[in-house]
């Protein structure tokens, strides 16, 4: 069972921006990680060790993405990790992505 977001501390504004960022990597791949780590930043985000766990974790999505689009497969992959980042984040819940999260840590 995945942790609670309250339990873990983390504020509303975090959460808010790590759904905005699945929801565009569900869409776009390597996109959803490249605005929300670089372009469109929160203050202190690199300080929460949580905001920094998901920036990795979608970034590694985003690169799978990117090796698995020659089989056809990289849309797939961006489409079940953001939906599966996105549905989690919003029920409250931490997200660890299947396979990709021991990539991150």
């Amino acid at each position: 069972m995945a942790a609670s977001l309250d339990s873990l501390g983390v504020p509303q504004e975090f959460r808010d921006r790590v759904k905005i960022m699945w929801i565009i990597t569900l869409l776009g791949g390597l996109w959803g990680w490249i605005i929300c780590a670089f372009i469109w930043k929160l203050p202190g985000q690199e300080q929460n060790q949580w905001f920094q766990f998901q920036l990795k974790q979608n970034l590694w999505v985003g690169v799978i993405s990117l090796l698995t689009c020659w089989l056809g497969l990289g849309f797939l992959v961006q489409f079940i990790y953001g939906l599966l980042g996105f549905l989690a984040i919003g029920k409250g819940e931490d997200f660890e992505a299947p396979v990709i999260a021991g990539f991150s840590r």
